[in-house]
C-alpha cells in the first residue's frame, strides 16, 4: 500500500512540475491537466485542450499537433517513472485512426509497459473527450539520462 501511495504522489508531482513550467514553452502551450492515474495498471491520463494553432487545412488537428501531445504525456510519465534523472525520447510510432476535431478535447492514456534501467516502454491510447472514439495509438520508448 506505501508503494501505491508513493507511485500515486510521484505523478501528481511530476505532472504539477512539467505542466507548469511557466517557461511559454512546447508542454506548457499544449494545455494539458492530469485527469486520472491508476497503479494497479500503471497508467496516466491527460486531457487535453484542442486549440486552434494546432488544425490543418480541413479544420481538424494536425497530426503534427497530436504526435507532439502525444511525447508531452509520454514525456512526463518516463519521467517520474525514471527516478532522479529526467528520460528522453528514443523513439515513438504513432497509428491515426480518426481525426481529432477542433473544439474537442482528448484524454491521452499513457501506461508503463517496461520500466527498465536503461530504457523505458510505453504505450498509449488517444480519445476523443466528446465521442468516445480512439483517435490514435502510440508506442515509444524513453531513455533515463
Amino acid at each position: 500500500m506505501e508503494n501505491k501511495r508513493i507511485w500515486e504522489e510521484k505523478v501528481k508531482t511530476a505532472s504539477e512540475h512539467y505542466l507548469n513550467l511557466n517557461d511559454g514553452g512546447f508542454d506548457e502551450n499544449m494545455k494539458a491537466k492530469l485527469y486520472e492515474f491508476n497503479y494497479e495498471e500503471k497508467s496516466v491520463s491527460y486531457e487535453f485542450e484542442t486549440q486552434k494553432w494546432q488544425i490543418n487545412e480541413r479544420g481538424a488537428i494536425h497530426g503534427g499537433a497530436i504526435s507532439g501531445i502525444l511525447d508531452t504525456a509520454f514525456g512526463i510519465v518516463a519521467n517520474f517513472t525514471a527516478g532522479p534523472n529526467e528520460a528522453t525520447t528514443t523513439d515513438m510510432t504513432i497509428t491515426y485512426l480518426r481525426e481529432l476535431e477542433y473544439g474537442d478535447k482528448c484524454i491521452i492514456k499513457v501506461y508503463i509497459v517496461k520500466a527498465g534501467r536503461k530504457l523505458i516502454r510505453q504505450r498509449a491510447e488517444v480519445t476523443s473527450k466528446k465521442t468516445g472514439k480512439l483517435v490514435a495509438t502510440a508506442v515509444g520508448s524513453w531513455m533515463p539520462l
